[in-house]
């Protein structure tokens, strides 16, 4: 399967394949994340030609399954990824609406007009709906299937529904699976947090007035749902880090902070930070789920989880802190101040790579 051999007429050519065919740093990583992918319907080349942004997270999940030693039988056609009598999983994104502008249309000049709470409404919208029709097409495609029948069934949601999508980071997808949207609190001081309750989101209303609810992992209708893989740092900027792209790049991230009250902003040159392909995954446990998501393989130091305690009624996130930076000798080295005195651990503050 050759990504880059042109299939499609040359005005049906999606941008960001434009962007990446003329760029042989970014070309190597999605050869690479494309090595031993089976294109079993023989339309993969086209519809990343095309479309782009499903076509990339496909390849991005595989390369994340490969990196975590789970072998892909691609002799099932449906769902996307088998991973015989362990899990299966069904990849999808979050796609502009049909008035909304798409997400190359990116300005920096707009940058600044941007209000971040409209962002994540907006994408709390339409991932809801992505999730919803993929929950409807195990229903009625997949469920009775003897491969997917008895192991966990898993939804892996990408956004790519708006320009600077990566600015909801993680709350717009944890309204939708449990309808929380952040704490409210106090900060005494730079080391002190006082929590006086969650935010929390049952529904949001659509620009027409329609009411979408929200919380599906808090209903046991999506039982047959056993979690949610998510990232929004799953982008061309991913694949530009991972590159051995010589030239002088600036990267902008925000982290987790385990030693602190705020995230941890850092802006390094290219040749002195560290991410790893792994890092910004989120998985999304389903606490009602038929069958758990507790393979050994996902419990690695770079995926975040999260887990929802029915009976206290809490959100739980097991994230790392940001530990690696490059010194200029190469060494690595850490952070590393005592905790403040907090009543709560912060949710993570994914990197916008």
């Amino acid at each position: 399967m050759d990504l880059f051999e042109i299939v499609v007429k040359k005005d049906l050519i999606h941008l960001n394949f434009v962007a990446a065919l003329h760029d042989n740093y970014i070309k190597e990583v999605l050869r690479n994340w494309s090595q031993d992918f089976h294109d079993r319907d023989g339309k993969f080349v086209k519809e990343f030609q095309t479309t782009f942004n499903s076509s990339f997270w496909e390849l991005y999940l595989f390369a994340v399954l490969k990196e975590l030693n789970m072998k892909v039988n691609f002799s099932y056609n449906v769902p996307d990824f088998v991973i015989e009598e362990k899990l299966c999983i069904e990849a999808t994104i979050s796609n502009n609406p049909s008035n909304g502008l798409p997400e190359w249309q990116r300005s920096l000049d707009n940058l600044g007009e941007l209000e971040r709470d409209e962002i994540v409404d907006l994408a709390t919208i339409r991932l809801a709906n992505s999730f919803i029709s993929k929950f409807n097409k195990y229903k009625k495609a997949y469920s009775e299937m003897e491969h997917v029948k008895n192991v966990p069934f898993v939804i892996a949601i990408a956004p790519f529904e708006q320009p600077f999508f990566y600015m909801q980071n993680d709350q717009a997808i944890r309204r939708v699976l449990y309808g929380y949207d952040k704490p409210l609190y106090i900060d005494l001081d730079k080391n002190t947090r006082i929590i006086l309750g969650d935010l929390l989101f049952e529904k949001i209303n659509k620009s027409n007035g329609a009411s979408i609810p929200l919380g599906y992992f808090l209903q046991q209708e999506y039982k047959d749902i056993s979690a949610v893989i998510f990232s929004n740092t799953a982008t061309y900027g991913k694949a530009r880090i991972l590159s051995k792209d010589p030239n002088w790049i600036l990267i902008e991230s925000l982290r987790y902070n385990d030693h602190g009250l705020y995230p941890i902003h850092d802006i390094q040159e290219k040749d002195d930070y560290s991410e790893s392909l792994l890092d910004g995954i989120h998985i999304f446990h389903n606490p009602y789920a038929k069958f758990p998501l507790e393979l050994e393989e996902f419990k690695h130091p770079d995926i975040t989880h999260h887990y929802y305690n029915i009976e206290e009624s809490n959100l739980e996130s097991n994230i790392k802190h940001f530990l690696f930076r490059k010194n200029p000798e190469g060494v690595s080295s850490v952070y590393d101040q005592e905790k403040p005195n907090r009543l709560f651990r912060p949710l993570l503050y994914s990197s916008e790579g």
